[in-house]
């Protein structure tokens, strides 16, 4: 009986030849070999636990960002008595982590732009890991966190095998930004916008409360 196919031949150079590794991202390197730890530290949301009846808002969670390119997100008013939560503080950047929340990142609002003293702590509820930007441009890295760039960078997952991203992962995921110089003015630019943002999402919520339209009385 005749067998149908064919049969390859491959002449390989012994010293290109790489062990197999368990990596996700080796196939996904760059040219120039930065990773994003080379421009952010990364750690878990565990530490700076407090009491909840002294936060001014509600946990933060991942129904409380927007889709799209919003730079602010809802900040309900405290309705716990107790508890106690992790909290970040004022322009701490954080990212979702649960892999069907991929691309949920936000910067929390300086206290001024929401009419509160600093300083000001946000509590947190879902699973978020809070990104240290060494450059000090939280806002160049919210936007390039949320970048088709940045996401198609993220291996491959589904179902519960790997539902979510740890910190180590994120770690290694190839990243290719702009000079410093050009993540700065982008950094400066959202900013302005940011707090103009937050200004004016105050102002309704202090309108609509006076329509008593508002859940946060």
């Amino acid at each position: 009986m005749k067998k149908n196919g064919h049969t390859f031949f491959t002449i390989v150079d012994t010293c290109k030849i790489e062990a197999g590794i368990w990596n996700p991202y080796h196939y996904k390197k760059n040219d120039l070999g930065y990773t994003l730890s080379d421009f952010v530290d990364i750690q878990k949301i565990i530490n700076h636990k407090c009491d909840i009846s002294s936060c001014h808002f509600a946990p933060i969670e991942y129904k409380n960002i927007p889709k799209g390119e919003l730079l602010t997100f809802v900040l309900e008013d405290n309705y716990l008595a107790k508890g106690r939560y992790s909290v970040v503080g004022e322009q701490s950047l954080i990212f979702g982590t649960m892999r069907a929340y991929l691309g949920n990142v936000l910067v929390t609002p300086k206290a001024t732009w929401i009419e509160k003293d600093s300083p000001l702590f946000y509590p947190i509820n879902s699973e978020f890991v809070q990104i240290i930007p060494k450059d000090n441009l939280p806002y160049f890295w919210w936007c390039y966190l949320k970048s088709a760039l940045f996401l198609h960078q993220m291996p491959a997952g589904s179902g519960g095998t790997r539902p979510r991203v740890s910190v180590e992962n994120l770690e290694q995921i190839p990243v290719s930004v702009p000079t410093l110089q050009e993540r700065t003015k982008i950094n400066s630019s959202l900013i302005v916008l940011a707090e103009q943002s937050w200004q004016n999402l105050l102002a309704c919520r202090q309108i609509m409360k006076q329509a008593n339209l508002s859940n946060n009385q």
